[in-house]
């Protein structure tokens, strides 16, 4: 508000709210005077009510200031005033407060923002600005020296890595235990010696054992820690085609099996 464009934001709300006011205040007087429909919110049909404007009685008020050191005042108020004068007389109190008050305010906040502006400029204010910062950056000079810091600690977990890899790779060996073996014993159960024997379990811990030993043996911390000095090798093709070579035979090897078993 200390802006001098400021007025433009809070003027146009100002009369808007004295627009309503006077609106809602003659509204009845201007209904009577040219007979216009009254509003109603409930439905159905009004009826308009002849509106007369009662005059404000001030007896009691010129009482009052007749009693007091304000008596020739009390001689120069009227008995009777005119709503309309009322609320005229009242919104011009209110308007002329506002003005006033904001006057008065922006002239006090103008008043401190020059003083500040020319305090932060002066001479005197930067050499002693200056002199704070000299003994700031001492201090904390002071208090750096003799002071080492730990280094930073590794980040790198390789530990981790190989557990999250286990986990899944055991995943995969419980998947592919399940599909060879309900394959060949859809109920996963066979009977031997009279007996009712659970096949999957066995063959899952078997796999889980030979996985787990692999694992052990390949899955190291150190060499997944190595494999950023190797990533940028070249791609082992060979490997990859004996890879694919052997997957092939594996699953030409299984499928026939399992043709054989359903014939």
């Amino acid at each position: 508000m200390n802006r001098p464009e400021s007025w433009k934001t809070w003027l146009p709300l100002l009369g808007l709210l004295v627009l309503f006011a006077l609106i809602t205040a003659v509204w009845p007087a201007l209904a009577n005077a040219f007979s216009l429909p009254s509003i109603s919110f409930g439905g159905g049909t009004t009826t308009s009510v002849p509106y007369e404007p009662e005059p404000i009685h001030l007896d009691a008020l010129k009482t009052s200031l007749a009693a007091g050191p304000l008596a020739s005042l009390a001689e120069a108020i009227p008995d009777t005033l005119s709503p309309f004068v009322a609320l005229a007389l009242v919104a011009g109190a209110v308007i002329g407060g506002i003005i006033v008050v904001g006057g008065i305010l922006s002239f006090l906040f103008k008043l401190l923002s020059r003083i500040r502006e020319n305090t932060v400029e002066g001479e005197a204010y930067k050499a002693h600005q200056n002199a704070l910062d000299q003994r700031q950056r001492e201090k904390i000079k002071e208090l750096r020296n003799g002071r080492t810091t730990d280094p930073m600690p590794s980040h790198k977990m390789p530990r981790w890595s190989v557990i999250s890899n286990a986990l899944i790779t055991l995943m995969f060996v419980g998947f592919a235990t399940m599909v060879v073996v309900r394959n060949f014993f859809p109920e996963g159960v066979t009977e031997m010696n009279g007996r009712i024997v659970s096949v999957t379990t066995p063959v899952f811990g078997v796999m889980v054992l030979i996985a787990l030993i692999v694992m052990g043996v390949r899955l190291r911390p150190q060499r997944l820690e190595a494999i950023n000095t190797t990533d940028y090798n070249k791609i082992p093709w060979d490997f990859v085609a004996i890879l694919i070579t052997g997957l092939v035979m594996l699953g030409l090897g299984i499928g026939f099996m399992v043709y054989i078993n359903a014939g």
